[in-house]
């Protein structure tokens, strides 16, 4: 080739290679999977940047209506930037939204901005599918139907939260096992075409130590494909388990001084300073209004509580065999009017104006007023069970510390049971008031569950689901 071809030749490829780079997107944004979110649920956020330096991803959901005007729930992600491309993986809470906004801000400047549309905003759970024939699942359930790469599943049970059951056939591959079981503790139903597939799960739980069995909440079905009305029925419903929790706690807000003891309280204060008139004259009433003042604010001092905000934590376990989802629950009531912050991520449990900031330190931050109280939830996530049910149906303690307050549901009752002891003699179970009935009445019959100071924990049969 002569020099000019070979002149030509650069400069055709350095002006592809121009075009390619001046035509790269910065950073991509995908809520949920394959961009397909679920309102009022947890879903997995992937952002992938391109030579961006790091920054923050800022996500603005607009909650309100016509009645009550914006109510704005803001989620803030950092972003690790560099040369080269760069993933981040996190999950994020995402309420049903009348507008959804998001833009990623490096360097002082906004690099890439987007927004999702109300119609987006379905509350309905996906059906996700791992197969080189995702098209007969979709045929057999006609829902919400989304195909997904096997290396895309991630390993947390609250990426899970907006699922309803995962589909695996081994023809487009597996996830890993530590994916399937964050799926399966989140209460997904995962359908297996065929026994021989859950083999490799039980080897790599075996090889990694893990002593969770290979079984949760969600469990497997390995039988005929279920359809929408069987995936229904098998499914656990852990946000109603979630709510009847939240609402059986909460902070008690202090007493305030009746109007008796400040009927009394002012009285007693009109007689000392007639007293102090009559007998001291003016020095003697200055020096009795001095003393009183110091015990009026020592008095006004002493009922106040040690912080104008009042937290108390709790969290619930629902799992079977040795694998447990766990969420966590703190109640707030604020005294002042202001803005109240919780040191995790967490999603609050009525709609209200609130931050959610992930990375370090992570927080939620929410504005309520004087005297008002709320509830946060946090994240689910996988972790080892307390509870369980052996062959007979009776409840043992799997973890290190004893349990109280121990029901299975239409059976009898127990006052504790702890790692290693025998079961003392059954009694009938007592009489359960208000929140508490209200959360057994939820459980599937044969289910256990206990207490363990504030936490509750619960047991669910295999037998019973399947």
């Amino acid at each position: 080739m002569s020099p000019r071809g070979w002149i030509a030749l650069l400069l055709v490829a350095s002006l592809q290679v121009a075009h390619g780079q001046g035509g790269a997107r910065l950073a991509d944004v995908e809520v949920g999977f394959r961009g397909t979110p679920v309102a009022d649920a947890w879903n997995p956020l992937r952002v992938t940047v391109r030579d961006v330096g790091s920054g923050r991803l800022t996500l603005v959901a607009d909650q309100g209506n016509l009645r009550d005007g914006e109510i704005p729930w803001t989620m803030v992600v950092p972003v690790a930037g560099g040369a080269g491309v760069r993933v981040l993986e996190v999950d994020v809470f995402l309420p049903a939204w009348r507008s959804l906004v998001w833009s990623l801000e490096a360097g002082g400047s906004i690099v890439a901005s987007g927004a999702l549309p109300r119609e987006a905003a379905d509350r309905r759970r996906l059906d996700l599918v791992v197969s080189a024939r995702p098209g007969a699942v979709a045929e057999r359930l006609a829902g919400r139907v989304v195909d997904v790469p096997a290396s895309l599943l991630p390993a947390r049970a609250a990426a899970y939260d907006g699922v309803r059951s995962l589909w695996l056939d081994g023809s487009a591959g597996m996830p890993s096992a530590a994916a399937m079981t964050a799926a399966a503790a989140a209460g997904v139903v995962v359908v297996l075409a065929d026994d021989a597939l859950l083999a490799p799960v039980v080897a790599d739980l075996a090889e990694a130590g893990s002593p969770w069995v290979p079984i949760a909440a969600g469990g497997w079905w390995t039988g005929p494909p279920p359809d929408g009305a069987q995936l229904e029925a098998a499914r656990v419903d852990l946000g109603a388990y979630l709510a009847a929790f939240a609402a059986a706690g909460g902070v008690v807000a202090p007493r305030p001084v009746s109007v008796a003891v400040v009927f009394v309280a002012t009285s007693a204060y009109v007689l000392l300073v007639l007293l102090a008139w009559r007998v001291g004259g003016a020095p003697g009433l200055l020096t009795w209004a001095v003393l009183l003042l110091g015990a009026s604010l020592l008095a006004w001092a002493a009922p106040r509580p040690a912080s104008p905000t009042l937290t108390e934590s709790r969290a619930l376990h629902v799992g079977v065999g040795e694998l447990a989802w766990r969420t966590e629950v703190h109640d707030l009531l604020t005294l002042p009017a202001g803005e109240v912050e919780v040191a995790r991520v967490a999603r609050p449990a009525m709609t209200t104006t609130g931050v959610q900031r992930l990375g370090t330190p992570p927080g939620t931050l929410l504005t309520l007023p004087r005297w008002r109280g709320a509830t946060v939830l946090e994240a689910p996530r996988a972790a080892r069970a307390l509870l369980a049910i052996d062959a007979d149906g009776l409840p043992i303690a799997v973890g290190d510390r004893a349990l109280s307050d121990v029901r299975v549901v239409g059976g009898p009752a127990w006052p504790e049971v702890a790692p290693g002891r025998a079961l003392e003699v059954p009694r009938d179970p007592p009489d359960l008031g208000g929140d508490a009935a209200a959360f057994e009445a939820l459980l599937p019959p044969g289910s256990a569950w206990a207490r363990d100071g504030d936490d509750w924990h619960v047991a669910l049969a295999p037998e019973v689901r399947w």
